[in-house]
């Protein structure tokens, strides 16, 4: 990044900067692809910028628990039919 006479340089290796030319790519690709995921009545799946954040409910620790497990198999399963 160059700004005025002060010139920055980082190596990006993990996630997306936020107001990249990518961003939207792969806001597209990966976040798109799980709203459009089948959840149960007890989840919810929020997202803002580049933190997703899955929400789940039981009456119980262990219910919530099996929810949840529930719901990640289902992204899992996701992720590797489309590798």
């Amino acid at each position: 990044m160059t700004t005025n006479n002060i010139s920055l340089e980082r190596r990006v290796t993990i996630g997306c900067p936020q107001g990249s030319c990518c961003g939207t790519g792969f806001w597209n690709q990966l976040y798109n692809s799980t709203f459009k995921l089948e959840f149960t009545k007890y989840t919810n799946v929020i997202a803002f910028a580049d933190d997703l954040i899955i929400l789940t409910k039981g009456e119980s620790i262990v219910e919530a628990e099996n929810y949840m497990n529930l719901e990640l198999r289902k992204i899992s399963d996701w992720d590797q039919n489309n590798k």
